[in-house]
């Protein structure tokens, strides 16, 4: 199942751009062009998720516009909906009003940035912390978890003791 996967290590982090906007996509190239971030780029929500279905493991933070000529970001985040771990999803939009804020925390997307135009400071601020947070769910999720046995009363185990053959 995707999102199970731990980063590539080595690899210097991605970021993926999804929007039908030339500008968005030379601007955040510009201003990924001096950070250790490699951006990627999709055009639409369908390309969007085919890149982040063959890359998973090395895209942990996704930029997507509110609005694609195919869909939205709820259409990328329902997507993954199942994943143990999905990438940051982080929405731009050029007018962002307070229900979006809302609802874009309340789906499940890590942050809503303002574009138009974008304030470098603020998108490599807020993509860190995405990457910080997908690090923190990659760890959490890797981490086996001990299934919990049944509760045991004194009862319960001397009852097993006895259907062995021994006296408690």
């Amino acid at each position: 199942m995707p999102g199970n996967l731990a980063p590539v290590p080595g690899n210097p982090p991605s970021v993926l751009l999804v929007s039908p906007r030339v500008e968005d996509h030379n601007s955040l190239k510009n201003i990924f062009s001096s950070s250790r971030w490699h951006v990627q780029g999709a055009w639409t929500a369908s390309d969007g998720l085919k890149m982040i279905h063959r890359n998973h493991s090395e895209i942990p933070v996704v930029i997507c516009e509110q609005r694609l000529p195919d869909g939205d970001w709820k259409l990328l985040m329902a997507a993954m909906d199942d994943w143990a771990v999905r990438p940051s999803v982080i929405v731009c939009s050029r007018l962002a009003d307070e229900r979006l804020w809302v609802e874009v925390l309340n789906l499940g997307a890590f942050d809503l940035l303002l574009c138009a135009p974008f304030v470098p400071e603020e998108v490599l601020r807020v993509t860190e912390s995405a990457w910080s947070a997908w690090k923190s769910a990659v760890r959490l999720n890797a981490v086996p978890r001990k299934a919990p046995g049944p509760a045991r009363s004194p009862a319960y185990s001397g009852a097993i003791a006895l259907a062995a053959g021994s006296r408690v």
